[in-house]
């Protein structure tokens, strides 16, 4: 009977961990981001706005595929704090570049995050071109994850679970477990404002990540300070200590993700043409 029990113990806390990783944001985060990002978009794509829900239902595809392509897991994260260059506030930001310092296989390793969100923004203009609607919106819900996993703070750093500081598995409970219980909250929180179109995208995609990497401390700090408190990193008063320290920039992030996620998709159509949403097939 013991024996059972312990199987089914280490079961449950390997389903755990493998779906926890499989959703930065958590599933349900990444739809809400997706979802608001069409409101962000100006009145010359007013059309667009038609795609929210694919791109709502769409928004964990790239986290699915993750199981069947050995290549996605790195195109989800940076830890941009490992390079000594963005350590003196002067990354390398050309991947190439980055790769005859590092060596490919040492920038995979770290996560390629901002050259797989600029390759899928540069997928979604041939789309645009092309006016092929399935690639576009592919390509698309594609974008809006990879944008929002940049602004999740602790896909941009190093101490990605609290590994280095005696925190381990802060990345799911903040992510899943705290968003997840207060997706209400966030919905409320967004303040549509239409885009502007991005001069240089990968210069845009790496200021945004800097910046969730500059409030990771802030998380780390809150989950000791809930743990602090409660003496515990499961219970519901833990959680809503973690939440009461943390709302204000969780709900930036998110706001920011669907404003950015907009503004590199208006930019993606301007630059594919602007084709007519009718004329997409």
């Amino acid at each position: 009977m013991k024996k059972n029990v312990l199987i089914v113990s280490i079961i449950v806390t390997c389903f755990f961990f493998l779906t926890s990783s499989a959703f930065p944001w958590g599933d349900k985060g990444h739809k809400l981001i997706s979802k608001k990002a069409v409101l962000y978009l100006p009145s010359t794509m007013k059309s667009y706005k038609k795609w929210a829900d694919y791109l709502e239902e769409h928004a964990p595809d790239p986290d699915i595929r993750k199981k069947d392509d050995k290549t996605e897991a790195p195109k989800h994260y940076i830890d941009i704090d490992f390079y000594k260059e963005f350590l003196s506030g002067n990354m390398i930001e050309n991947e190439d570049s980055l790769i005859a310092e590092y060596g490919e296989k040492e920038v995979i390793k770290q996560g390629i995050l901002p050259w797989a969100t600029l390759q899928t923004y540069q997928n979604l203009i041939l789309a645009f071109k092309d006016k092929d609607k399935a690639k576009a919106l592919r390509y698309a819900a594609d974008l809006g994850h990879y944008v929002a996993d940049g602004h999740q703070p602790m896909h941009t750093v190093m101490n990605y679970n609290g590994q280095l500081t005696d925190q381990k598995g802060v990345h799911a409970r903040y992510e899943i477990h705290m968003v997840d219980d207060h997706l209400a909250a966030l919905d409320s929180s967004f303040d549509p404002q239409p885009v502007k179109l991005v001069k240089n995208p990968l210069e845009y995609i790496f200021n945004y990540i800097s910046d969730a990497n500059s409030v990771c401390n802030i998380l780390m700090d809150a989950d000791n300070f809930a743990f602090k408190q409660t003496n515990s990193r499961r219970s519901n008063a833990y959680y809503n200590l973690l939440w009461f320290r943390t709302k204000y920039i969780t709900e930036i992030q998110f706001n920011k993700s669907a404003e950015d996620f907009a503004a590199l998709l208006y930019t993606a159509w301007v630059k594919g043409g602007k084709p007519a949403f009718n004329k997409m097939m």
